[in-house]
Order: structure tokens, then C-alpha cells, then sequence
């Protein structure tokens, strides 16, 4: 199905630019998992928009999370995915209903009657509750990815500074790359910007604070809006930038490691001491007597070795696995 395709002149502007479903630039290339998903957006805004307007004020929250999120569709085209995914999810839960009632007889027969009703209602609002939240998701996963990026990236950045290239040079050559990370999808998003919506740097910068969903990359870019306002050194601002965000990186990597260190304690002691111990004196307690408050000693011992330890282990192994980085 067609997407929406802007109309580029040299006076368009920033709210202009809202009319669109895709704010991507025409020349970029797109997986076609991401055309999908952009063409149900737009087919959504096609079909819904006149119907849904009243929804609009309703979800404004939304529309700051979509931006901060990087997700690359317009919150007026978002909130009618959101309904027509929710109509569709509830077409569907109680079509599964219906053919559930027909096929398995249920008692009491008035409970079938109201399955295909109650199934719709689940899944339409299950859908509905999800597509609500996964901007908030989105944000987060953005803002962890961020904090990540940003020492490595700021050194880059003064390295190109240092080479002599202007600003809009240096977010070009990070745009180039070929990489998914979030500051070179934010350099894309800026070149955009520059290139095909005709906005200086400054209101480019501005428009990348706005969607900024971290105060440690808030700042950064509201720091470099007043270097180049009062015509500051960009070289001697990204250095100190760079140096500043790795030693918070270093700080960040020594309490990470503290912390780790409290798990190997925590998962020496509870999976290691005390499945020991335990075991060591429910088999002394055995030979006095087969049963602990009305429990058979060897179901408990069972229950310690195949149930408590592996869910424990598995619940440990979660934790670490959040606490560490992943890149």
C-alpha cells in the first residue's frame, strides 16, 4: 500500500511537517519489516482520522513519549493505529469465542453465550492497554541505549571537532555510518532536518532536545545550543563533554561492580550454603522421624533440589543479566 509522500518546499516548517505520517526522509532505505509497519499507521490515519479526532486531546501524553521514544510515526497517526488494532483485536477475540462456544460444550450453557462478548472485550483491551504503554517502553530502551553510547560517541565527536569540520559536517559523517545506534539515528533525524526541512542548526538542536529522553543527553545538547549561540569552541566542549561522560561511565562501572558483587554473595548463600545445609539436616531429621509439620521429609527434600534451587537460580540469573550492560 502507498505511504504518505511530502511535498518539500523551502518554507516548510516544523509544524507543517506534522501533517505527515512519516517524518523519515524519501531517500533512506527501509526494511521492509519497517514498511509494514509504517503503512498500517498510515492506512490507520486514512481510515480513522475523521472518526477519531475527539481522541486526539485525550492521549497527549502519548505524543511526548512517541518523540522521546525515536519512534518514527506522528501521534495522530499512532492514536488511530491504536484504535483500529484495538477493533481488530476485538473482531477477532470474539470470532475465537464464537467458534470456541460451538465447538466445546460449556456449562453453564448462558457462560457460552457471553464467551465470544468477554474474549473480544480481553483481547481489545489487552491490545489496547499494550499499544498505550510501548511508547513508555520504547523511551526507556532509547534512554538505556544513550546513557551507553554517549562517553564513546562524545570522543568522536571531539575527535572530528579537532579535524576542523563544522557541526553540520561532524552529525554528516556520523550520519553516514551504517549503524542502528540512537545517536547516529539522531544525526540522520538532524540532517533531515537541515537538508529537506531548511531549519538552521540551532532550531535542528532544539528540535533533537524535544526528543531527548535522558537529562544527561538534555543537557549535553542544550550545552552545545549555547556554545554555538555565543560562539564558543566546539573542540574544547566536546573534550571536556567526552572526559565528563566517562568518568560518570567509570562511576556507573564501579557501583555496577559492587552490586555484583552483593548478587555472588547472595547466590553463594542461598544456592549454595543453605540448599546444602538443608538437605545435610532434613536427612538427620529422617532418621527420627519421617514427617515435618505434616510433610514427608523426602517430598521436601524434592521439592528443595528440582523446585527451590532452579527457580531460585533462574531468578538470580535474571537480575545479573539486568544489571549488567548489554553492549
Amino acid at each position: 500500500m502507498p505511504i504518505f509522500k511530502p511535498k518539500l518546499n523551502k518554507n516548510l516548517d516544523v509544524n507543517s511537517v506534522k501533517e505527515l505520517v512519516l517524518p523519515e526522509p524519501p531517500t533512506e532505505k527501509q526494511t521492509k519489516k519497517d514498511k509494514d509497519v509504517f503503512s498500517f499507521y498510515a492506512l490507520s490515519y486514512r481510515l480513522l482520522s475523521k472518526h477519531v479526532k475527539f481522541l486526539f486531546p485525550r492521549f497527549i501524553p502519548l505524543e511526548a513519549k512517541i518523540k522521546k521514544g525515536g519512534m518514527t510515526v506522528f501521534y495522530e497517526a499512532y492514536v488511530c493505529g491504536i484504535v483500529l488494532i484495538s477493533i481488530v483485536a476485538g473482531i477477532v477475540g470474539t470470532v475465537l469465542g464464537i467458534i470456541i462456544s460451538l465447538l466445546v460444550k460449556i456449562n453453564p450453557p448462558e457462560f457460552g453465550m457471553i464467551l465470544p462478548l468477554v474474549m473480544g472485550a480481553i483481547l481489545s483491551q489487552g491490545l489496547f492497554g499494550f499499544m498505550n504503554f510501548y511508547p513508555t517502553f520504547k523511551q526507556k530502551a532509547r534512554h538505556g541505549k544513550l546513557i551507553a553510547e554517549l562517553p564513546y560517541y562524545m570522543g568522536y565527536f571531539a575527535t572530528l571537532s579537532a579535524s576542523g569540520l563544522t557541526l553540520e559536517a561532524i552529525f554528516k559523517a556520523v550520519a553516514k555510518e551504517e549503524s542502528k545506534e540512537e545517536i547516529v539515528k539522531d544525526a540522520k533525524l538532524m540532517i533531515r532536518n537541515l537538508d529537506i526541512l531548511g531549519m538552521d542548526v540551532l532550531t535542528a538542536l532544539r528540535e533533537m532536545v524535544s526528543r531527548s529522553p535522558t537529562d544527561s543527553y538534555t543537557e549535553l545538547l542544550e550545552g552545545l545550543i549555547s556554545t554555538v549561540e555565543g560562539g564558543g569552541d566546539l573542540k574544547e566542549f566536546f573534550i571536556t563533554t567526552a572526559k565528563l561522560q566517562l568518568e560518570e561511565k567509570k562511576l556507573l562501572m564501579q557501583k555496577m561492580t559492587a552490586s555484583l558483587g552483593i548478587v555472588s554473595e547472595l547466590y553463594t548463600i542461598l544456592l549454595i550454603v543453605f540448599p546444602l545445609l538443608s538437605s545435610i539436616m532434613l536427612s538427620i531429621m529422617a532418621i527420627m522421624t519421617p514427617n515435618l509439620g505434616g510433610f514427608s521429609l523426602i517430598v521436601l527434600m524434592k521439592l528443595l533440589a528440582f523446585a527451590f534451587v532452579p527457580v531460585l537460580g533462574v531468578m538470580m540469573l535474571l537480575m545479573m543479566d539486568a544489571m549488567v550492560p548489554k553492549r
